[in-house]
């Protein structure tokens, strides 16, 4: 369809734009279901996660080339235990494409009228600043810190709050993040075991981010890591009691994911998904 690429802001052919890169979405369902679920509406079935009508052909492949080097270089590696992974300038490339088709996915899919919140303008000249870095690779003078934080499969959980194994190896996520005091900002986005987030307004903590925050020229991750950021770690210990108490599959649903996994019930508890949903279910008890 004919359209204004969100990038390169010309008229052209847009294509279905992945906000979620195609090897995620692939290895998701390689690894569990065929099928995934969004929190907010857990009866539709989604093949391939949301695909607006977003950029153009050269935006899209401009985007692909740094999302192969990530695969690579990052998630593969990882996802395979290697814990100390070199980088260099193509993973800050790539956390900021995912977080600025964060902002276009709100800003087409948000029930609420986006203009009007007090963060907008504040959020747009990130937005500004991003697609300039990402057309022209100047770095963002004013918005220019990203973050990544790696998780792993859940040891302990005494929080009392159920799936967080769940959400934090196997959920798709991605929002706005604001305080009513107007004194915070962030951009959040995850897949898998890959948190990304960028700090666009925050109070002045003593917290450090050097274990999480990416070097735009390059550097080194060493796995554990350590993220002591307030608003960061509030906000995720806030979505996952709201991920708790989002509403479940109804019962139509429920018994077609039961079909789904009785088609090879030992295949499916050996599969990440089910190591997952296991490890969980052992908390819960």
């Amino acid at each position: 369809m004919k359209g204004i690429c969100a990038l390169y802001e010309e008229e052209t052919d847009l294509v279905e734009s992945h906000i979620y890169p195609k090897f995620v979405i692939k290895h998701s369902k390689e690894t569990g279901s065929r099928f995934l679920r969004n929190f907010e509406t857990p009866n539709k079935r989604d093949q391939d996660g949301p695909k607006p009508y977003l950029l153009g052909l050269k935006a899209e492949q401009k985007f692909s080339k740094s999302e192969k080097w990530f695969a690579e270089n990052i998630f593969k590696p990882y996802l395979n235990e290697k814990y100390t992974l070199e980088y260099d300038e193509n993973l800050y490339y790539f956390a900021i494409s995912f977080l600025w088709r964060v902002i276009q996915l709100e800003l087409r899919t948000s029930r609420t009228d986006f203009t009007k919140k007090w963060y907008y303008d504040k959020m747009m000249e990130a937005e500004k600043e991003w697609r300039e870095f990402l057309k022209k690779n100047t770095i963002p003078k004013n918005h220019h810190n990203v973050n990544m934080l790696l998780t792993s499969r859940l040891l302990n959980n005494n929080s009392g709050i159920k799936g967080v194994d769940f959400y934090f190896t196997r959920a798709l996520d991605a929002t706005i993040v604001s305080n009513e005091t107007k004194t915070s900002l962030l951009i959040y986005g995850k897949f898998n075991r890959f948190i990304f987030w960028s700090t666009i307004l925050s109070e002045p903590y003593t917290d450090e981010l050097y274990e999480v925050e990416i070097n735009p020229n390059g550097g080194i991750i060493e796995v554990p890591q350590q993220v002591e950021f307030y608003p960061f770690n509030s906000f995720v210990s806030n979505r996952l009691r709201g991920v708790e108490k989002m509403p479940k599959a109804g019962e139509a649903q429920q018994e077609k994911i039961e079909k789904e996994i009785l088609k090879n019930i030992d295949e499916f508890w050996k599969s990440d998904l089910g190591e997952s949903l296991d490890n969980d279910m052992r908390f819960d008890t």
